[in-house]
């Protein structure tokens, strides 16, 4: 069976190439690109859980590099979700915060970074768009918070334009999700090089593929579960709305026809609506004779108590009496 040539557009194989301590070199010619810097010396951190937020609880982010007074936060998106923008700005707060809490001053000197690599963005739109923190006369509140959304979908665009002088420029960027066949028409140069060898080793680990193949299964079980759910939902959302609507036709007497037509419930649907509703009635009607002999039991009781405390009450009237008259004749005497 021919087994699936993973690019680094997946965030797994990205990880396990540039995330190499012996790949510093392709992680830095990577962000020097992007960020338009000249880096010396990157240390690649261990990415760590982020924490205080419930809604980020037990997230990793991709990678974190550390390099000069920059700290970078990279995230490799291969579909763009409405939750995307959401979730990084989650992530980079998170960053921020941390580093804001180290030291005994505020200060801006490091700068907090992140790298969306997204996919889904579209080839027709910008190659990257740069967000800070400012308002609306462009006033920066501080200087030291960047996000780069970077649309992979452009270079995408260059590779199959064939225009190799843009290929040759964009290549660092290109070569993240070019397969196998594509990476061997590549121009190439020692980063490139490196990379196809890398990308190619990473694939033939078959402990990798067996990570691949099973995460593949769960999110397709996930997405086929989630769409049964959701499908079902629906169905069950609509087909309630319709019953709630032709028993409330129902009992207004309406034509069965009609009803039909109405909320497209079949006549035999119909029916046994119209048969649920006569036992309801009839169990209500039932339950409500129970109660009323019950509530006649209790009247019944009530006047017997009333009799006989009132006879009670006679004959103790009664035998009072009496005592008074012995009582009376013997004090006479």
């Amino acid at each position: 069976m021919k087994r699936e040539f993973y690019t680094c557009k997946n965030d797994r194989a990205f990880k396990e190439v540039f995330l190499n301590p012996n790949n510093s070199d392709l992680l830095k010619a990577l962000l020097e690109f992007i960020l338009k810097i000249k880096i010396d010396k990157l240390e690649i951190k261990k990415t760590e859980l982020l924490s205080g937020n419930v809604n980020i609880k037990d997230k990793r982010v991709d990678a974190i590099v550390h390099t000069g007074n920059k700290k970078i936060e990279i995230e490799i998106n291969s579909q763009n979700k409405d939750y995307l923008h959401t979730r990084s700005t989650a992530y980079i707060c998170n960053i921020y915060q941390s580093n804001a809490s180290v030291g005994d001053t505020y200060n801006e000197d490091t700068d907090i970074i992140q790298v969306n690599l997204t996919w889904g963005l579209g080839r027709n739109n910008d190659e990257m768009k740069i967000y800070k923190i400012m308002n609306e006369k462009g006033e920066l509140y501080v200087k030291n918070f960047i996000i780069y959304e970077i649309n992979m979908d452009y270079y995408d665009k260059i590779w199959y334009s064939k225009n190799e002088d843009e290929i040759k420029k964009n290549q660092y960027m290109i070569m993240l999700d070019l397969d196998k066949k594509e990476l061997k028409s590549m121009p190439k140069d020692k980063i490139v090089d490196k990379y196809i060898t890398n990308v190619t080793i990473v694939n033939d680990d078959p402990e990798f593929q067996k990570y691949m193949s099973e995460e593949e299964d769960k999110k397709k079980i996930q997405n086929s579960l989630l769409s049964e759910a959701k499908e079902e939902g629906i169905y069950q959302g609509e087909n309630q709305k319709s019953i709630e609507i032709a028993k409330n036709l129902l009992s207004m007497n309406m034509p069965l026809e009609e009803i039909s037509k109405a909320t497209g419930l079949s006549i035999e649907n119909l029916n046994e609506l119209k048969k649920e509703q006569i036992e309801m009635s009839k169990k209500v009607e039932n339950n409500h004779k129970v109660n009323m002999q019950k509530f006649s039991k209790l009247i019944e009781f009530n006047e017997i108590c009333d009799m006989t405390n009132q006879i009670f009450e006679r004959r103790l009237y009664a035998i009072e009496n009496k005592l008074n008259s012995i009582i009376e004749k013997k004090r006479v005497k």
